[in-house]
């Protein structure tokens, strides 16, 4: 876990979405979802639920 991952955790908290963080972050989507899956990954659980039209912080993301 690195604070990266934990800044792009956090922004998309607060946007919920993985475009308005990035922008805000001014990176690219993909890197920010490639951080987010590896702090996934490295936490073993999901931290938001995704589809094609939202982003919803799951209750393991509220805790964390």
């Amino acid at each position: 876990m690195n604070t990266f991952q934990l800044t792009c955790f956090l922004t998309v908290a607060e946007t919920l979405s993985f475009v308005k963080a990035a922008k805000q972050l001014n990176v690219t989507q993909p890197a920010i979802t490639h951080q987010v899956r590896s702090l996934e990954e490295e936490l073993n659980t999901q931290l938001f639920k995704r589809t094609t039209r939202s982003v919803e912080i799951t209750q393991e993301g509220l805790i964390f």
